[in-house]
């Protein structure tokens, strides 16, 4: 299908993956929302895409910033979910309650409360894709809170696209990309990171946004796609080398 002149909103849509996204669905011919909480942010966001895409700062944590941002809308095709929530890393033992609530109060129930507030604003048999993580799917010590976090809204998307069909629901799980979450680091700890997941990869490499964005792409152009949980990691759910 072509997403020309299709009205897509990417709720975290100002920087990596969303951001990426973007700029694919306009190239596509798409009109394109972005939303994000930060306004500096998000119109340097637009700028780059040579104001191809509307910027609207609303909150997806704030029910009344969804409400509002669905009325400054109007009507929708399709829906992005690519906000990321507050981190619950850390060793299960050691990870406070607290901090496992508040990623599920941003990201999983901010995911919630976003497709609740479009769903009378998307086509009826349009699609919502939601951007996950790899944790939910590979074991790794010390992301118990984000596999709980990311799982929950795999396993609610997948029920969803039973739920609220001809509307087409899809998961896209990418796994360690080049974005500014990871700014943060020092610059010597992120390299080392990234270089030592890169070699135990089958593809060499860690990912890049684009490659993301081109799943995202796929997922809202193909009307026989719905119920999908798509990894874009790089082979990390594969055993590098046979065990034999």
């Amino acid at each position: 299908m072509s997403l020309t002149h299709q009205r897509v909103l990417i709720i975290g849509g100002s920087s990596g993956m969303g951001l990426a996204s973007a700029r694919r669905l306009v190239q596509a011919g798409a009109d394109v929302f972005i939303a994000g909480r930060d306004e500096a942010r998000l119109q340097a966001a637009v700028a780059s895409l040579e104001g191809r895409a509307v910027g609207i700062a609303a909150d997806f944590t704030d029910p009344e910033a969804l409400q509002a941002l669905m009325i400054r809308i109007g009507r929708l095709d399709h829906l992005v979910l690519a906000a990321a929530g507050a981190a619950a890393w850390g060793p299960f033992a050691q990870l406070p309650v607290e901090a496992v609530r508040t990623a599920l109060n941003t990201k999983l129930l901010g995911y919630w409360q976003s497709l609740q507030a479009a769903l009378p604003i998307l086509r009826k048999d349009g699609s919502v894709v939601f951007l996950t993580g790899a944790a939910s799917r590979v074991a790794m010590a010390g992301t118990a809170g984000l596999a709980a976090v990311n799982g929950g809204i795999t396993q609610m998307a997948q029920t969803l696209a039973k739920e609220l069909a001809p509307l087409r629901v899809n998961v896209v799980s990418p796994g360690l990309v080049d974005t500014p979450a990871y700014d943060g680091l020092p610059a010597d700890a992120k390299a080392g990171m990234f270089a030592g997941a890169a070699k135990s990869l089958p593809v060499g490499r860690t990912g890049l946004a684009d490659d993301i964005a081109q799943g995202v792409e796929m997922l809202l152009a193909n009307h026989f796609a719905t119920g999908v949980l798509l990894d874009i990691d790089g082979g990390a759910r594969m055993p590098l080398r046979d065990p034999t």
